[in-house]
């Protein structure tokens, strides 16, 4: 049962106030005002419940945080009541969906207080044969994740709405790594179990509430496009607002280039000047979605470099490499190269530099240079303001400036439809990981000037998130930490170029 549910059950609603939205009403509310929604949402329509759901519910938990004013606490009472009732209602939807479709959930069991389970533990074998089977069944279907974190442990009530929202958000990471080329949505749900555990309170009541409820189901599988036969089929025609802004170093005539630009020698490569300065690199203790590993520090980087505006597009491996390893193939030339680990990347940059008319000398940006172009002079969780929106896959700061799990539809996309930072960069948010030149470190508290990380490690670090990741992971500080042979098809990368 949900918490707040529970915590305010003796509060009634006022015969006046307006009541909770109805079965109906939800369904209107995602655009199907008829029918059901077992089994027959489209994938839009059932990412927008899941949206509603954790809204409603997280809304909930962060009033009941914020209550401060005793002469408010009615009032709030009611709003949080209202909230879990639709919660619940739309919780009650996807749940028979799951049983209908058969997808069932899963129960991943946590020891008192802690938020992590160990890779190869009985929990993480657990998940891996669940996901495994909704992979198998999911005959090319979008799977949505509903993540439903419970905690209880001695503590205080925020503590204890800490940890179950670090439940839930913890089966992503495996998630993320089993499913890749499955589509799929995750959306998180905290403050569930007991809101108040002291510890003097009995072991059982702790132990009911140490676990996160993962409910699968699946969305309709997206209907075919019709391939035309005959005289090749005229392009679309543009909206009336236009295509987004194309890099001037992606048209097919540059003209002068505008200053503080370069050309780089294959087609469409454009870089932009990123100058020298120190920034704090890392994010500030109370930044929404942080991980620990982002200590935040002075860093100075005493010289200017050029910076990729996009990331290294499939046409511009293909010009130099025998085979394109990308698993989104189809996406296109200009779209990212995907799928190459660390070494393919450090044979292609071989390759360029070795080019009669490279001028410069072009390699991957270090984890430092990649974090203070990607925040082009910002200290916000991204380049054009903070992160809003951490649970619900939907942040209207980074939609306008990337690709992610809220507005990507599952699929990699083209570069550079997005807006650009300050600096003139593309996509430094979301739509393809990106490979840096360190190996995995500690950063430390100490000022630092131009870092390039450990000289040696076991793991390579990718930044920026992807289509497929919330947006969190699309933070400016974020950091992941892969094999330097991954070939995920979420990472690509961009370069830099010295002159």
């Amino acid at each position: 049962m949900l918490l707040l549910m529970i915590l305010w059950a003796p509060v009634c609603l006022r015969a006046d106030a307006p009541l909770p939205l109805s079965e109906q009403e939800i369904l209107e509310a995602v655009g199907m005002p008829e029918g059901t929604f077992l089994g027959h949402a489209s994938e839009e329509q059932a990412r927008k419940l899941a949206a509603l759901l954790c809204n409603h519910h997280n809304s909930a938990m962060e009033h009941l945080a914020d209550i401060k004013d005793a002469q408010k606490i009615p009032e709030t009472k009611r709003l949080i009541r209202e909230n879990l009732i639709v919660a619940e209602r739309i919780l009650n939807l996807m749940e028979k969906t799951a049983t209908r479709q058969g997808t069932g959930e899963l129960t991943l069991f946590y020891d008192t207080g802690a938020d992590t389970f160990a890779e190869d533990s009985l929990q993480h074998r657990r998940l891996v044969r669940f996901l495994d089977f909704l992979a198998r069944e999911s005959k090319g279907r979008p799977l949505l994740f509903i993540s439903i974190g419970s905690a209880s442990a001695p503590g205080t009530e925020k503590e204890n709405l800490a940890l179950s929202a670090r439940r839930a958000h913890f089966p992503r990471r495996f998630i993320e790594h089993y499913l890749v080329n499955t589509p799929h949505g995750f959306y998180e749900i905290y403050g569930t179990g007991e809101a108040a555990s002291p510890e003097n309170g009995p072991d059982e009541r702790h132990r009911r509430h140490q676990h996160t409820r993962l409910i699968a189901f699946y969305a309709k599988k997206a209907p075919q496009p019709v391939v035309a036969t005959g005289p090749k089929a005229q392009p679309d025609i543009p909206d009336a607002q236009g295509p987004a802004e194309v890099p001037s170093e992606a048209k097919a005539s540059r003209g002068p280039e505008p200053a503080g630009q370069h050309t780089g020698p294959l087609p469409g490569m454009g870089f932009a000047w990123i100058p020298p300065g120190t920034f704090t690199m890392g994010s500030p203790r109370n930044e929404p979605g942080r991980d620990s590993d982002e200590t935040p520090h002075q860093v100075t980087l005493s010289r200017g470099y050029y910076m990729q505006v996009t990331e290294v597009t499939q046409g511009q491996w293909d010009t130099l490499m025998e085979t394109n390893p990308s698993y989104y193939k189809e996406c296109g030339a200009d779209c990212p190269v995907n799928r190459v680990c660390w070494t393919d990347v450090m044979e292609f940059v071989r390759r360029l530099n070795a080019m009669e008319d490279a001028e410069g000398f072009f390699r991957l940006p270090t984890e430092a240079e990649w974090e203070y172009a990607c925040r082009a002079g910002s200290q916000e969780a991204f380049s054009n303001g903070p992160l809003l929106e951490l649970a619900c896959a939907y942040d209207t700061n980074l939609d306008r400036m990337g690709w992610y799990i809220g507005n990507s539809n599952t699929r990699l996309q083209e570069v550079g439809q997005k807006a650009k930072n300050s600096w003139g960069l593309y996509d430094m948010h979301g739509n393809i990981w990106e490979w840096c030149l360190d190996w995995e470190g500690p950063y430390g508290d100490q000022p630092r000037t131009d870092p390039s990380g450990p000289p040696t490690g076991d793991f390579k670090i990718i930044r920026g998130g992807s289509w497929s990741s919330d947006d969190r992971d699309c933070r400016s500080a974020n950091r992941l930490f892969v094999t330097e042979c991954n070939r995920n098809a979420g990472i690509g990368f961009r370069l830099v170029m010295e002159k």
